[in-house]
Parts: C-alpha cells; sequence; structure tokens
C-alpha cells in the first residue's frame, strides 16, 4: 500500500490490519486444506481409508470460510467508517474554505470529490485488505510448502512465478498516465448535468434544439475521447495478462522441471502431483494481485483530488479573536480582485478600488450602480465570502478579519438578490440557522414579511415542501421567505442586496413599509437598482467601476453631483417610458 493510501486510511488503521490478519489466517488454512487433499489422495494411493484426513478436512473448510468472511466484515466496516470520517472531514473542510474558491471549483467537481471519489475510497478500502493479505502471504506459505517437498523444485517455481508478477508490472504501468485526464473528464460531465437540470426552464424557453445540449455533448465527447486513449495504451496489455497469467503457463512450466527432475530421479510422481495442486495456489495469487492493483490505482486518482480539497488553505481566523461593541462599518481603502487565473472575472479591471467610506451604527446606508461596480461583492466582502485584496473593513473598529466567522455571522442578517432555499419545509427554510424558536415568533415574522397570508392557503400551511432549491415557489415569494428569516433572526447588522427585486407593485411598498421597522436600531447596508426606494437613505453611496463616484444624502447629491443627477435623470424618464403600440 502507497504512502498515500495508508495516509488517508489512518482513522481505520487498526480495523483494516485485523482484516489482513483474518485474511492471511485465511490462507493459512487453504493451503492446509491443499496438503490435506494431497495427503488424501496418497492415503488411498496406499490403500487406506483417510478417516482422520476427511474430518481434518471438513473442521479446516468451516475454518477457512468463517475467516474469510470476518475478514470482509471488518474491511467493509472500516470502508463504511472511513466513508462517513472523509465526507465529514471535506464538508468541514469546505465549509472554511473563502466562497469564492468554492465557487472556483464548481459544484460537478465536489459533488464529485464528496460522491465519486469518497465512494472510490470505500471500495478500495473494502476489498483491499483481504486481496493484499491473499497476494503477498499465500505465496510465502505455498513456497514454505513447495520448498518441504523440494528446495530446487520450490527456486525455480519461484523464478517463474516473479517472472510473471515482472512482466504484469510493466504491462500496467502505462494506465498511470490518464488517471487525472479521467478524474477532470468526469467533472466537467457533472458539472454539465447539474447546469442543464438547474437550466431546464430556461432550456425550454429558449432553447429547445439540439444547441441546448451542446456542453453536455461536448463533455461526453471529451470523455470518451480520454477512455478511448486510455483504452489504446491499456487494452492490448489488459488482454495480453488475462490471457498469460491462467493456471496453463504455470502447469507447463512445472510440467516441463518436473518431468526434467524425475527423469534424473530427483523428485517423485507424489512429489510431481503436489506441486501441481500446491502451484495453483501461486496462480490464484496472481488474479488479487492483479485485483489489488487496479483499485489502488482506482483510488490513487480520488486520493490525489480529495487530498487537493484538504490541502487548500482555509479563510483565516485570528488567533486572538475579538468582539466588537459598537456596529457602525468602515470600509477603509477596500480594493478586491479575482485572482483565479483564466477566469472571465479575472480579466477584467479591480472589482473594487480604494472604496473609502463609514457607515454610522443604526443608520441607513443604500448602494447604488451600474452591473458590476462592485455593489454586491461589498456585501460579500463584509461577510468574508472572500477577503479584501487591499484595505481593510471594520465593524466596531475592529477588523472583521479579527471577528470569528461564526461571530461574524452572527452579527448579520441576510437578505440576498440570489436567494437560496433547501429542499425542507417552509418553517425549517424560515427558522433555518437557529435554535428553539417559537411557532409563534416564526409566524410573527412571516406576517412581519407579507407572506404568512400565503402559506396559511397552502394545504399543509407551514410544513409545505419548497422543492429543490425552492423551486415550488415562485421568486418573489422565495425572497419573501428569506426576508422572514431576517426578521426572525433580528441582528444588529442588515445586510439587503436588491430586496424588493422580485415583489409586485402592490407588494413592495407593503415590503418597504416593513422594512422600515426591521431597519429601527439596526445598521443598515442596502443595495439597490430603484432609486426611489432609497431617497430616505442617511448616506447613499454610488459606484462606478469599482471607484466611488458620488457619496451623500439624496437632495445633496442632487444639487452638487452631476453624475448623480444624470443617474436620477434617466431613472425618472425611464419610470415615465410608455410602449407606443402603432
Amino acid at each position: 500500500m502507497s504512502t498515500r493510501h495508508a495516509e488517508i486510511c489512518r482513522p481505520v488503521e487498526k480495523r483494516l490490519r485485523f482484516s489482513m490478519l483474518l485474511a492471511s489466517l485465511a490462507q493459512l488454512m487453504k493451503l492446509l486444506i491443499w496438503l490435506l487433499m494431497i495427503g488424501i489422495v496418497y492415503q488411498v494411493g496406499q490403500g487406506r481409508f483417510p478417516l482422520f484426513y476427511l474430518l481434518g478436512l471438513f473442521v479446516l473448510t468451516v475454518v477457512y470460510y468463517t475467516l474469510k468472511i470476518k475478514s470482509h466484515d471488518e474491511s467493509h466496516y472500516a470502508a463504511f467508517q472511513l466513508e462517513q470520517i472523509l465526507r465529514e472531514r471535506l464538508s468541514q473542510k469546505i465549509a472554511g474554505l473563502p466562497l469564492g474558491q468554492v465557487q472556483n471549483i464548481g459544484s460537478g467537481a465536489l459533488s464529485k470529490v464528496l460522491i465519486d471519489d469518497v465512494h472510490e475510497l470505500h471500495t478500495f478500502v473494502a476489498d483491499a485488505p483481504p486481496l493484499k493479505a491473499e497476494a503477498y502471504s499465500t505465496p510465502v506459505f505455498v513456497l514454505l510448502a513447495l520448498a518441504w517437498f523440494n528446495w530446487q523444485f520450490a527456486l525455480s517455481v519461484l523464478l517463474f512465478a516473479w517472472f510473471i508478477l515482472l512482466v504484469l508490472k510493466l504491462l500496467f504501468a502505462r494506465g498511470k498516465l490518464f488517471r487525472r485526464q479521467y478524474g477532470l473528464a468526469l467533472a466537467q460531465i457533472n458539472s454539465a448535468i447539474i447546469e442543464y437540470v438547474q437550466g431546464m426552464g430556461t432550456v425550454r424557453t429558449f432553447d429547445a434544439g439540439e444547441s441546448s445540449y451542446g456542453r453536455f455533448q461536448a463533455a461526453l465527447a471529451h470523455f470518451q475521447q480520454i477512455m478511448t486513449d486510455w483504452l489504446a495504451k491499456v487494452g492490448f496489455p489488459t488482454r495480453l495478462a488475462r490471457t498469460l497469467f491462467t493456471p496453463m503457463p504455470m502447469m507447463i512450466f512445472i510440467l516441463c522441471i518436473g518431468s526434467l527432475l524425475y527423469w534424473q530421479n530427483i523428485i517423485s510422481t507424489f512429489t510431481l502431483f503436489a506441486f501441481f495442486v500446491l502451484a495453483t495456489g501461486l496462480i490464484e495469487t496472481i488474479h488479487p494481485y492483479m485485483s489489488l492493483f487496479h483499485l489502488m490505482e482506482k483510488s490513487r486518482a480520488a486520493i490525489e483530488r480529495i487530498n487537493e480539497i484538504e490541502a487548500m488553505a482555509a479563510l483565516p481566523v485570528c488567533g486572538n479573536p475579538q468582539t466588537p461593541a459598537q456596529f457602525d462599518l468602515e470600509f477603509r481603502q477596500v480594493s478586491f480582485h479575482y485572482a483565479q487565473a483564466g477566469s472571465l472575472k479575472n480579466q477584467q479591471s479591480a472589482v473594487l478600488n480604494q472604496v473609502d467610506f463609514s457607515v454610522p451604527q443604526n443608520s441607513f446606508t443604500a448602494i447604488i450602480g451600474e452591473s458590476g461596480s462592485g455593489k454586491t461583492t461589498l456585501l460579500s466582502l463584509l461577510l468574508r465570502f472572500w477577503d479584501v485584496t487591499g484595505g481593510e473593513i471594520c465593524i466596531g473598529g475592529v477588523n472583521i478579519k479579527a471577528i470569528t466567522p461564526e461571530k461574524l455571522m452572527s452579527l448579520c442578517s441576510v437578505v440576498f438578490q440570489d436567494n437560496f432555499l433547501f429542499s425542507g419545509s417552509i418553517a425549517e427554510n424560515i427558522c433555518y440557522g437557529l435554535d428553539n424558536v417559537s411557532e409563534q415568533d416564526m409566524i410573527n415574522a412571516a406576517q412581519q414579511a407579507h407572506i404568512h397570508d400565503f402559506i396559511m392557503s397552502l394545504p399543509q400551511g407551514y410544513q409545505t415542501s419548497v422543492g429543490e432549491r425552492g423551486q415550488l415557489l415562485s421568486g418573489g415569494q422565495k425572497q419573501r421567505l428569506t426576508i422572514a428569516r431576517a426578521f426572525l433572526q433580528n441582528r444588529p447588522i442588515l445586510l439587503l442586496d436588491e430586496p424588493t427585486a422580485y415583489s409586485d407593485i402592490e407588494n413592495e411598498l407593503k415590503l418597504m413599509q416593513a422594512f422600515n421597522n426591521l431597519m429601527q436600531n439596526k445598521t443598515v447596508l442596502m443595495v439597490a437598482h430603484r432609486l426611489s426606494n432609497v431617497v430616505n437613505a442617511d448616506q447613499i453611496i454610488y459606484l462606478q467601476k469599482g471607484q466611488i463616484a458620488a457619496q451623500g444624502k439624496h437632495q445633496d447629491l442632487l444639487a452638487q453631483s452631476p453624475v448623480y443627477q444624470q443617474l436620477w435623470l434617466a431613472y425618472q424618464q425611464a419610470n415615465h417610458w410608455v410602449l407606443e403600440v402603432k
């Protein structure tokens, strides 16, 4: 077993060793069974009835199968235990990574590691220990028995078996080159499937033709090419190995060498017969060796991908964490750019550049600007989904890097534009992240978010399932559920990213009234596109290309900022625009 295999299996090392011990004892019982069978033939040849040999054969057979089954049980229990350990460990690791890094990896690649690669390790751990014990202990036992009959003959058999194993290793060495390409191609297929299924509504609406399968077909074609190249490299060696490594070559070798030794009166007919029987054990060793080799090669790529995830740098946590006493916000010369080489975002200029402003405690600051100006990025940086590449962000004078991630999250309620719901009930989604929430508190939060009446109209009320990613609800309904969650959390800092984006005209006014109540005694930072929602803000930050173009109250900006004047004029014109039908 390689160092990487041994390291990743360390949590279940004792159980695997016990499994190998049982498997080795089982192989010893198998050898004794063969020797008894040889003895039975000898006794019959001498005209004796081998009663005790037959009884011994029965007992040893029962012991052999008992040990063999117990060995496989132990390795399978270890495999399930390791599977649980690895998934928990990987989940915790991914949860501690910066969100940007997780998005760069992609859901397809992550699901492959958490599901496929961990399962690959399960298969290896469940099957490899008994195979390893069989592959390495059986030759030792058999060769010792052969040497007892005739050491010269045993030495020749050992050299021939060693030659076969050497050829086997050379034949399969070329297959190692394609492990990584196979894993990457499979991850691309997973990503394409996830994207296609999640975007089914868009696909059916805008592209019902063959091009809707384009990315998926390209991923499949790439995977097929990888497999074709791999089979071209290892297909012939595999078929040759399966042809050569059968009992026939060993039997021919034993027949030739045995005949030569017999005619020289070195061995007897009975010894030649014993060699024919026992040498079968060496041939049986080759097949477990081949299976073990395949298991190790398949699992090696899975281990590499698991190790890559575990080696990623987690979000840095201060060794001496602090807790802010106040809840004012400060963005001090904040700059940010995406570091992932080759990504679309990296090809743009810096998302934020020297952004500097303060949000007093219990005040309302609105962030406006065109798409891509960095508005939502500011909220993500405050939550440490990414870390700033320049400057610092402080809460109550404390750098957010000096606050533990758990504490930072406990200070902020968030309503994003792109809302995510879990495939549970409405009640579970509203109360997500909170313990011991009373039913009345949940209902009050839903009423404040103007979603209670809709929920009560459903057959199962608050126990109604929202479906995967909340797909059974409309965009506006999903958003109001997350708003109800924010009401229920009631944290001192409130972050809003277009909170009324999916609301109709009738409900938008109700939601803004509800937000006015929610904003009381809170530090509020809201990203908005509708300027009518922010005219009463204590402060407006107007971003252009990652920099502050204007800052102040609405009336002051109208009087003093030409760029804000142009933005307001365009907004007014858009509100009064009508479609002329000719």
